[in-house]
């Protein structure tokens, strides 16, 4: 029989093939052994009567509802769909649905994304936070909650993390710039509200100090992650006669609109000024010049944090935290 609506039901599908509904869950699920001619049956069945699963249903049933959202800092930024391209691909061959939602780094959207998301069931999320901590954000959630976490903390997280080695790529792009005689070396970083202090700052000045050189507090600024902000901050920096040979970006998007400022100051790149950026975005190779960049692996690390969020959700919340560390390295193109 079909539902009081005429949807077609799992009642439906039983009724037609003359099995019961236990048995046509079986065939659909696959958990249990049906003969091949009766879930070739039920198949036909299925697929004339357009029969859908309620999800809805089989989610209270199983306490679970195949879906992941992924909290992303900003989907206007090509390295982010990337990484929810690569996430979204895993996730989809196991059967969970993605759901993205776009922080801006902000800590009100942060903490409200999260508990809209925990309240609507979702079996795990997979952030990468700007403004909460990572113990923050395991507060939101719960002990429970299976959680993946792209972050530059790396002592101390109360979830399944996924890093990439910032400073190994920094140390190689300022071997690089030194190796060129340049020794002056600025860096931009995110926006203060966000990330003084913060890892990827902390890893230019390890390579700095690693590479013998001393960059003065003046040469280092903070810019919003995007062209703009980039091109602003390095305006600053190049107005005076006291400018670095060479800027180091937080991001790719940063350093284009650096690129732009340098352009719109009437400096030569790379011969004025080097400029380097980080991420390796797919503009950074069509831009002129093109940019020299740290390779951040975008659809390595959204691979890693699919396989490891269905890893926690498979073993539970038992299971010891696990870190994965992915390389990072300078590609070397036309502007450093």
């Amino acid at each position: 029989m079909t539902r009081m609506n005429g949807r077609p039901s799992i009642e439906s599908v039983a009724a037609a093939v003359g099995v019961s509904p236990t048995t046509v869950s079986h065939a659909l699920s696959g958990k249990r052994a049906v003969s091949a001619a009766t879930r070739k049956r039920i198949m036909e069945a299925v697929e004339q009567q357009n029969y859908r699963p309620n999800m809805v249903a089989k989610g209270l049933r199983s306490q679970r509802t195949q879906s992941v959202a992924l909290l992303l800092v900003d989907i206007a930024n090509p390295y982010y769909p990337a990484v929810a391209r690569a996430i979204h691909d895993v996730l989809a061959r196991e059967g969970y649905v993605s759901f993205i939602g776009n922080t801006d780094g902000d800590a009100a959207t942060e903490r409200r994304l999260l508990e809209e998301m925990a309240a609507r069931g979702v079996d795990g999320v997979v952030m990468q936070p700007m403004a909460l901590s990572a113990a923050q954000v395991r507060e939101v959630v719960g002990p429970a909650m299976p959680l993946v976490i792209t972050t530059d903390e790396y002592d101390d997280i109360p979830a399944d993390s996924v890093l990439t080695d910032d400073t190994r790529g920094l140390c190689e792009a300022v071997d690089h710039l030194v190796g060129r005689q340049i020794r002056e070396l600025g860096f931009i970083d995110g926006p203060p509200a966000v990330s003084t202090d913060s890892f990827r700052l902390e890893a230019f000045r390890g390579a700095v100090a690693a590479g013998g050189v001393e960059v003065p507090d003046r040469w280092i600024e903070h810019a919003p992650f995007d062209r703009e902000g980039g091109e602003a901050a390095a305006a600053r920096l190049l107005a005076g006669p006291d400018r670095p040979r060479a800027l180091l970006c937080a991001n790719d998007l940063i350093a284009i609109g650096a690129m732009q400022a340098a352009h719109a100051a009437g400096l030569r790149v790379p011969e004025d000024i080097a400029i380097v950026g980080f991420d390796d975005i797919e503009t950074a190779a069509l831009v002129s010049p093109q940019l020299t960049t740290v390779v951040n692996p975008a659809a390595a690390v959204g691979d890693a944090c699919a396989r490891t969020i269905l890893w926690r959700m498979e073993n539970g919340p038992g299971a010891p935290y696990k870190q994965t560390v992915l390389p990072t390295r300078l590609v070397v193109r036309q502007s450093a």
